[in-house]
């Protein structure tokens, strides 16, 4: 997959949403190995403003390391590279991650890592990470899991390819969620699907998310996706764009979504 935007921050912004795990790098807090980098694979999504999004069990050696230090990096890079890897697009970000706590699920012990949000936040931050880990709710039975959030994200090393290395600023990478006219536009297309195309939605639970609700209604639209409240069962999902868009491109974004709903739907 090669570079198709001469942006790498646009580029950069792209493979994030596109793609959905990376390599999550923390300063290790065993005794032996004090300040040791340590490495593994771990899933993420992302944020409105394009913030990933970490989901780390209580007893992980990365939520030990953050607790300790909360610096972080995270690398994500092309998966289908043949022969050299390093022909291949690469991406890291260096900042550093908190842990989301809130009101409704405080764990036992605080910590300097941790940041409060409300229960509505982690409830939308738990709808876009299902969205690309259909697994989590499974992790979550087994033990104790929280969400994680990298920001302060300092600097970004950028490699498209041979010859093609940047820095960029984190800033670089997050996007106005109302942005470029949908902050005009979105309340009118949420009214619109939910008066005219509320099946359609119920298509996508269906299609996209392995679920068949009775009823479905858009509550939330930003640049690469939108949010839907569900009854029967009562739940909140995300479906992405997979893109950033304008709003002249809302139309044809949703009705993509309806697409890939219909292509992935099991056979009745």
């Amino acid at each position: 997959m090669s570079t198709t935007i001469d942006d790498p921050a646009a580029n950069a912004r792209r493979w994030l949403l596109t793609h959905s795990a990376g390599t999550l790098c923390t300063l290790s807090a065993r005794a032996e190995l004090e300040g040791h980098p340590y490495g593994s694979v771990v899933p993420f999504a992302l944020t409105a403003r394009g913030e990933p999004l970490l989901l780390l069990a209580t007893i992980a050696a990365h939520t030990a390391n953050l607790v300790r230090d909360d610096r972080a990096s995270l690398l994500v890079r092309q998966p289908d590279v043949s022969g050299d890897p390093q022909r291949g697009w690469r991406i890291t970000l260096m900042g550093r991650a908190v842990r989301l706590t809130s009101p409704g699920r405080v764990p036992k012990t605080s910590t300097p890592a941790d940041v409060q949000v409300s229960d509505a936040e982690i409830e939308e931050v738990h709808a876009r990470y299902l969205e690309r880990v259909p697994a989590t709710e499974d992790y979550m039975r087994t033990h104790g899991f929280w969400y994680w959030r990298l920001q302060d994200v300092q600097k970004v090393r950028y490699i498209g390819g041979f010859g093609k290395i940047h820095w960029l600023d984190g800033d670089a990478l997050l996007r106005d969620p109302a942005g470029e006219g949908l902050q005009t536009a979105s309340p009118g297309a949420i009214e619109h699907m939910n008066d005219d195309h509320a099946n359609n939605m119920v298509e996508m639970c269906h299609g996209l998310m392995g679920f068949h609700p009775e009823q479905a209604r858009m509550v939330g639209l930003d640049r690469t996706g939108f949010l839907v409240r569900t009854q029967g069962p009562d739940r909140l999902v995300h479906f992405s764009f997979e893109r950033e868009i304008a709003a002249p491109d809302l139309r044809h974004a949703v009705v993509d979504v309806l697409k890939r709903a219909r292509a992935a739907a099991p056979l009745q």
